[in-house]
C-alpha cells in the first residue's frame, strides 16, 4: 500500500482480540493508533427509570399514531453515555534521512511493516499472540515517540448527527497523566465508574519497544501497574538481564506469534480464479483471528480499530444485534474457524442474566430478551425502536448458536449452551405473542429492519416476512434440537400457530401481508427466509419460483438506495440459490465501491461510483 496513509480507516490493521493497532502516516512520520477492546464507558443516566423506557410506551405510541411520542422515546437513548472509548496513539518521527513510501500487511504472519523506496524494511510491528502486548521494532533511528491521548478535556460538542458522533470531551472526564521516564513512557486516563486505562511504552533495546495497555478499577492498581514496568531494569539494553525474564525481546515473542498464526491457517484455505476476491476472503479470516479471540470481547462496530479522528465512535462503537453481529459472524463455520464464532456465543451466554432482566424490566415478560444495541456488558443503548427493541433481534441470535452446533456436533454445546439459549429466547417471543381470530401467533409490533427507517409506518401488520421467519426458524431448530436430546415435542404445536409467509405472485416475498417492497431498500430483511435463515431452498420447485420472483423484483428496484452490506448479502443470497456469475457481479462492486484500500467496509458509496450499481 503507497504512502501517503492519511486516514486512519485506510490505515495497516493489526490485533490479538484484545489488542489493536492501526500504522498510518507518510514521510518521517508514523502513526500507531492503539485500542482495547474491553474499554467502554457503561452509564445510562437512569435512562431505564424514565417510565417511556418500556415496551409498552412504544405500543401506546404506535397505537395511538403519535409519531412525535415515538421520537421521543427514541430520543432517550441520546441520554445514554455508554460508548466504547478511544484511547489514543503514538507518533513516531524518524531521523531526517528517512522516509515511509510503503507499508505492507503480511498476513500470514500478522505483521505491519514500512519500506523505503528501495522496498528496505524500516520498521515492524505486531500485536503479540497472547494478548499481552503491541511490539514495535525500528531498523533506522527514531528521533522522537510520543504519546497523544484523546483531549477528554476538550470541548464538548456534536461532531455530526448521524450516528450521534460526539467530541471525546463530551463524556466530562478528568485531564489523564502523561509521564515520560527512562525507558519508559505512560498515560494514565481515569475514566467514568473508578475505571482507569493506562498506555505503558516500555523501551527494551535500541529503537525498540513494548506497548502495554491495561485497564484497573482503581488508581492503587494502577500504581502497581506503574511499579512493576519500572521495576524491569535493562543495563545498556541489555536483553540478558535476569529482571527482562517477564517481557521477551522482539524476536522471541514473534517466534511464538508466528506459531499462532500458522496454526490459525491451518484450518482451511480457499483458492479462487479471481485473485482479488481470493484475497479480500483471505483479508475477513484475517480479521476473525485479529478480533475474535478466546478471552477476549467479541467484534463490535469497528473491532478492535475504534475510530481515531477526535470524536468517539459512531454509533458508540456498540454491539448492533439487527445485522451487524450477525453478519460479522456468518461465514466462520465454512472457513474452519470456529474458534473465532465461539467468541462470540460465549460472549452472549454470559450475559444472559442481563438479557432475562432486560426482558423483565423493558418488556414486563419472562425469558432471555437481547437488546438490538448493546454495550460491552449487554445494556440496552436504544436508538429507533422499530429495530432497537424489536423482540426478533434475540431470535436471529438464538440461530447463531444452532448453526455452531449443527457444523461441530457439539453434543456438550448444545445440551448446555444452545438448546437451554433458544428455549430461554422462545420464552420470552411465547410471553410476547397474541392470538388472532384463526387461532395464529402474531407480534403486538412488528418490523422489517430497516424499511421505512424510523417512521411511524416502519411498524408494519403483523407479521412482517422478517419477523415470521425467525420465528419460524427458531420453533423448529428447538424441535431438532430436542429431538437430539431425547426431549419431549412441546415445539411442534407452537411452529404449527405461525401463519404462512407473505407473498405476492409476482414479486415473491412481501415485507408483510400488506406490504410490497416498493422502493430500493439497503437491507434485504423481508428476504430472510431465504438467506441466512435457509428456510427455503432450490430443491422446492415452488419455493425455487418464488425465490427468483424476489430476486427479480429486486433487480427492477435497483441498487440506489443500497449500501456496502446490502452487496454482500445479496450476493450470498444469489450463491446461495445457485446464481454464481451474479455474485460474483456483486461482490466486484462491494469491493469496488464499499472497500477502502486496507479492506475496511466503509458502507457508503465513499468513492462515489453510484454510475456501477445498476
Amino acid at each position: 500500500m503507497n504512502a501517503p496513509i492519511n486516514r486512519w480507516d485506510e490505515a495497516i490493521p493489526l490485533g490479538n482480540g484484545l489488542l489493536g493497532v492501526l500504522l498510518w502516516g507518510e514521510g518521517r512520520k508514523l502513526k500507531l493508533s492503539l485500542d482495547r477492546s474491553d474499554l467502554w464507558d457503561e452509564r445510562t443516566n437512569n435512562v431505564y427509570k424514565n417510565q417511556d423506557w418500556h415496551y409498552s410506551a412504544i405500543q401506546k405510541a404506535v397505537a395511538d399514531k403519535d409519531a412525535g411520542q415515538l421520537q421521543r422515546i427514541a430520543d432517550l437513548s441520546k441520554q445514554i453515555t455508554a460508548t466504547k472509548l478511544p484511547i489514543g496513539r503514538l507518533e513516531i518521527t524518524f531521523v531526517a534521512s528517512c522516509r515511509l513510501e510503503y507499508f505492507e500487511l503480511d498476513m500470514a504472519n500478522a505483521l505491519g511493516y514500512g519500506c523505503d523506496k528501495k522496498q528496505e524494511k524500516l520498521f515492524q510491528c505486531f500485536a503479540s499472540s497472547n494478548m499481552d502486548s503491541i511490539r514495535f521494532k525500528s531498523k533506522i533511528a527514531i528521533k522522537e515517540l510520543k504519546m497523544v491521548p484523546p483531549d477528554y478535556n476538550g470541548e464538548a460538542k456534536l461532531v455530526q448527527e448521524d450516528g450521534r458522533v460526539k467530541s471525546v470531551g463530551s463524556l466530562g472526564y478528568k485531564s489523564g497523566t502523561l509521564k515520560v521516564e527512562k525507558q519508559l513512557q505512560y498515560f494514565i486516563q481515569p475514566c467514568a465508574n473508578n475505571m482507569y486505562y493506562g498506555i505503558f511504552i516500555l523501551q527494551l533495546a535500541k529503537n525498540e519497544y513494548a506497548i502495554f495497555i491495561r485497564r484497573a478499577g482503581n488508581l492503587k492498581t494502577i500504581n502497581s501497574i506503574i511499579k512493576e514496568y519500572r521495576n524491569i531494569h535493562l543495563n545498556d539494553f541489555e536483553l540478558e538481564s535476569t529482571e527482562f525474564s517477564t517481557v521477551k525481546n522482539f524476536e522471541d515473542e514473534f517466534k511464538i506469534h508466528c506459531l499462532w498464526w500458522q496454526n490459525f491457517w491451518k484450518n482451511s484455505s480457499v483458492t479462487l480464479p479471481d485473485k482479488r476476491l481470493e484475497q479480500h476472503y483471505n483479508l475477513c479470516c484475517y480479521f476473525y483471528g485479529a478480533a475474535s479471540r478466546k478471552g477476549a470481547p467479541p467484534i463490535p462496530l469497528q473491532g478492535v480499530w475504534t475510530a481515531d479522528d477526535d470524536a468517539l465512535p459512531p454509533w458508540r462503537g456498540d454491539y448492533h444485534h439487527d445485522l451487524n453481529t450477525q453478519f460479522t459472524y456468518v461465514a466462520y463455520h465454512n472457513s474452519g474457524l470456529f474458534e473465532a464464532g465461539r467468541c462470540f456465543l460465549d460472549f452472549i451466554f454470559s450475559q444472559v442474566e442481563t438479557y432475562r432482566e432486560h426482558a423483565r424490566t423493558f418488556y414486563g415478560k419472562s425469558g432471555i430478551a437481547i437488546p438490538g444495541v448493546a454495550s460491552l456488558d449487554g445494556q440496552s443503548l436504544g436508538g429507533w425502536p422499530q429495530y432497537s427493541f424489536s423482540p426478533a433481534c434475540s431470535i436471529w441470535i438464538a440461530t447463531m448458536f444452532v448453526d455452531y452446533w449443527k457444523y461441530t456436533r457439539d453434543l456438550k454445546f448444545l445440551r448446555h449452551k444452545a438448546y437451554p439459549l433458544c428455549s430461554g429466547v422462545a420464552e420470552f417471543i411465547l410471553a410476547v405473542l397474541k392470538i388472532d381470530k384463526n387461532g395464529k401467533y402474531y407480534l403486538p409490533l412488528s418490523s422489517s429492519p430497516e424499511i421505512h427507517n424510523a417512521r411511524l409506518e416502519a411498524f408494519v401488520t403483523p407479521n412482517s416476512n422478517y419477523d415470521l421467519a425467525l420465528m419460524q426458524r427458531l420453533f423448529g431448530d428447538l424441535a431438532t434440537m430436542g429431538k437430539e436430546l431425547k426431549l419431549p415435542n412441546v415445539w411442534q404445536g407452537h411452529l404449527d400457530k405461525l401463519p404462512a409467509l407473505s407473498v405476492d405472485n409476482k414479486s415473491g416475498l412481501k415485507v408483510s401481508p400488506d406490504e410490497n417492497l416498493l422502493e430500493s431498500h439497503r437491507h434485504h430483511s423481508h428476504l430472510m427466509a431465504i438467506y441466512p435463515l435457509k428456510l427455503w431452498t432450490i430443491d422446492d420447485p415452488a419455493q425455487i419460483e418464488i425465490i427468483q420472483q424476489s430476486l427479480h423484483h429486486i433487480d427492477k428496484l435497483g441498487t440506489g438506495e443500497w449500501v456496502g452490506y446490502s452487496f454482500s448479502w445479496m450476493a450470498a443470497l444469489n450463491a446461495y440459490v445457485g446464481n454464481g456469475d451474479r455474485a460474483i457481479r456483486l461482490l466486484n462492486s462491494f469491493l469496488d465501491s464499499f472497500v477502502s484500500r486496507n479492506g475496511f467496509h466503509l458502507n457508503g458509496d465513499y468513492k462515489d461510483l453510484v454510475l456501477i450499481r445498476k
